[in-house]
């Protein structure tokens, strides 16, 4: 069985460690004061000052204080950033330390897991914590990039990393399905599988009846024709739940999409509007919104086994539109070299993707330390994979399952369909 220190050096955890707090950084540094401090009070967000204070927290907490054993840094840190003793509407009015004081305990943070990192035999555990504490980071860097488009803020740019035009991708549609054959599949992930998060444990197989799948997901022009069609007016291809939800919120149609009078359907990109690009997936868009489009087109979402069983195959070297590198979502037809096994396109990358499946644990789950990462969720939210373009290379998988609540339509997800057995 392979150790977390065969597979992450101290050369890797260090230029990580940097390269998280980094971009932290860089998606908050450019922000007036205004726009970092007077965040609106809304439920899919966290003020920033808060957000940067609790990453940086999140590290010195399971890092320095639990694996290593140091006192904290802060006196009041606990009260101010424990997610899960901070409740979500209280965290705009907490006594918070200074824009530059926050920064400066950031750093702080930093420079100690690093002297840790250089100075220290690091166990597993050790190791275990600062690869937790990156991948809690990049989680955060995504939210981040997030809270910046439900707030009409401009894009992000970033000091190191490239900064291509949104034009990236350019490569047209790509349009069919694949017959995934039925048999039993392995889910879920080993020991020997590097770090993994408790949802993902244990692999165990799955027996699956023969299905199709989608090649890509959903495209922004495909997801028009439900639009022109009064998909959104039409009771009969709701369920109960998504037309009370429907009504309650009124919803009309996708999140930032909007009628122009002489360019018609345009969409809200940061602070920029922009025409509807029609071969790239449409994004923003709830379990609710999906599971409507699949009832209005004849289709069905593919349960998360399902999922994961296509995207078996992907390439180590294949690519993927990840790590902001084409500040945008790309055509559905672009990276064809990250094809899986049996020919689906964008398993990973350009958008989340929606599954039919409950968030629920897998046979044999146990939490990890980090107890409040997935059981408090189990039930109440939806499976989610592959990655969208904001997406960390180094933190997804085609085993990795994000969860978030069916109505959500903030976080950069889209979704691909199965054919429904006649």
């Amino acid at each position: 069985m392979s150790s977390l220190a065969d597979r992450y050096s101290r050369a890797t955890l260090e230029a990580w460690t940097m390269d998280a707090r980094s971009r932290t950084l860089d998606l908050v540094r450019d922000l007036s004061d205004e726009e970092f401090l007077r965040a609106p009070v809304l439920r899919t967000i966290n003020p920033f000052l808060w957000e940067i204070g609790h990453v940086a927290y999140f590290q010195e907490y399971w890092v320095l204080r639990h694996a290593a054993g140091k006192p904290p840094m802060l006196a009041e840190a606990d009260s101010w950033y424990d997610s899960a003793k901070v409740a979500h509407d209280t965290r705009w009015g907490l006594p918070l330390p200074s824009r530059g004081g926050t920064i400066e305990y950031m750093e702080a943070v930093r420079d100690r897991v690093l002297d840790r990192i250089a100075g220290s035999n690091l166990s597993e555990r050790d190791i275990y914590f600062i690869l937790l504490s990156i991948f809690h980071e990049d989680m955060h860097d995504e939210a981040f990039t997030i809270t910046r488009q439900t707030l009409g803020y401009r894009a992000p740019v970033f000091s190191a990393a490239p900064n291509e035009h949104h034009a990236y991708c350019a490569t047209g549609p790509l349009s069919g399905d694949v017959t995934i054959p039925g048999g039993t599949y392995m889910i879920g992930s080993r020991h020997e599988d590097g770090f993994i998060f408790d949802n993902e444990k244990w692999a165990h197989e799955v027996k699956l009846l023969t299905f199709q799948i989608a090649r890509a997901p959903v495209t922004q022009s495909e997801f028009l024709e439900f639009v022109q069609d009064d998909g959104y007016a039409r009771r009969e291809l709701w369920s109960a739940e998504s037309w009370a939800w429907r009504e309650r919120e009124q919803i009309r149609h996708p999140a930032y999409w909007k009628q122009d009078p002489e360019q018609g359907w345009i969409r809200g990109h940061f602070d920029q509007w922009i025409p509807l690009e029609p071969h790239r997936p449409v994004a923003n868009i709830s379990w609710f919104e999906a599971d409507a489009y699949c009832r209005w087109a004849g289709r069905r979402l593919p349960s998360e086994f399902e999922w994961q069983a296509a995207a078996a195959g992907i390439p180590a070297a294949g690519s993927a539109n990840l790590d902001w590198a084409a500040r945008g979502c790309c055509d559905v037809a672009g990276h064809a070299d990250g094809d899986s096994g049996i020919g689906c396109r964008q398993m990973i990358g350009n958008v989340w993707e929606w599954t039919a499946s409950d968030f629920l644990p897998y046979p044999g789950f146990s939490e990890d330390p980090y107890k409040e990462y997935s059981s408090p969720w189990f039930g109440t939210h939806k499976t989610l994979r592959g990655g969208a373009w904001s997406t960390r290379s180094r933190l997804i998988r085609a085993a990795y399952r994000n969860f978030y609540t069916p109505d959500r339509r903030d976080i950069w997800a889209g979704f691909r369909t199965c054919v429904i057995p006649s």
